[in-house]
């Protein structure tokens, strides 16, 4: 039977530079590369504002992507190399609270991230169907994962957007980078994924400042720690008739 026949999941290398030097090469599903490179950047902090993203630019070729920062923090940063779609961002690395900081984590805003009082879980059920329903990839191959970002409390024109990729990490950039360039007040939304939520999913959310991280799947115990430390609030098993509020707000 020929390849072409087959049910495969789109994978390439894609080279990402960051201010003139190549960063890693990031395993992915080798389209909407203008928005990985952005949720690249604000998942490892060095791009917080609009204004502080100078360039951007996919190769033609869609193997490569260019991001520049007004303020240079790429420059001098050690190369990641090969990051697999398989694994998550490994290099993103706890930022420690300063030592005496007593209060709680502040996300890309600046501002302290605070859990709402009460949670939706039939809305929260609603938006992860919708982002499933979105995941035309996914019904086609079987193979891949999926992300979404969402207006919370959702309400009449909210902010929706979702992407896939072979690599759930990679999904997760890739809607944060949609979200970014749209201008969303990241604050104000929930980040709904596929897969399990992992340690650097929740790093991923806290250096966006999401308040909010959902799942039809689990945390891993690491996930768990991050989360109540950062004050996300976590929830898994969204797709089950009992929804799990692993951190954070209540029903």
């Amino acid at each position: 039977m020929p390849a072409k026949s087959l049910p495969l999941a789109p994978e390439a290398p894609v080279a990402l530079y960051i201010d003139g030097t190549r960063a890693a090469v990031l395993f992915c599903s080798p389209f909407d590369l203008d928005e990985l490179a952005v949720g690249y950047a604000v998942s490892r902090r060095l791009i917080s504002e609009r204004g502080e993203l100078a360039s951007l630019a996919v190769r033609p070729d869609q193997r490569s992507v260019s991001l520049c920062t007004a303020s240079g923090k790429g420059i001098g940063r050690e190369d990641e190399g090969y990051v697999f779609s398989a694994c998550g961002a490994a290099s993103i690395r706890e930022d420690p609270e300063p030592e005496g900081s007593d209060g709680p984590r502040a996300g890309a805003s600046g501002e302290p991230l605070a859990f709402p009082r009460s949670l939706d879980m039939e809305g929260l059920g609603a938006l992860s169907r919708r982002m499933f329903a979105s995941a035309e990839l996914y019904r086609k191959t079987g193979g891949m994962h999926i992300a979404a970002l969402a207006s919370y409390p959702e309400e009449r024109g909210a902010y929706f957007a979702a992407r896939e990729d072979v690599g759930r990490h990679n999904a997760v950039d890739k809607v944060v980078g949609r979200g970014f360039l749209d201008g969303v007040d990241f604050r104000g939304t929930v980040l709904l994924t596929s897969g399990r939520i992992a340690s650097d999913m929740v790093l991923k959310a806290d250096a966006a400042g999401i308040p909010i991280l959902v799942s039809r799947s689990i945390p891993t115990t690491e996930a768990y720690r991050l989360a109540l430390e950062r004050r996300i609030i976590l929830v898994g098993r969204i797709g089950s008739a009992e929804p799990i509020v692993y951190s954070g707000g209540s029903l």
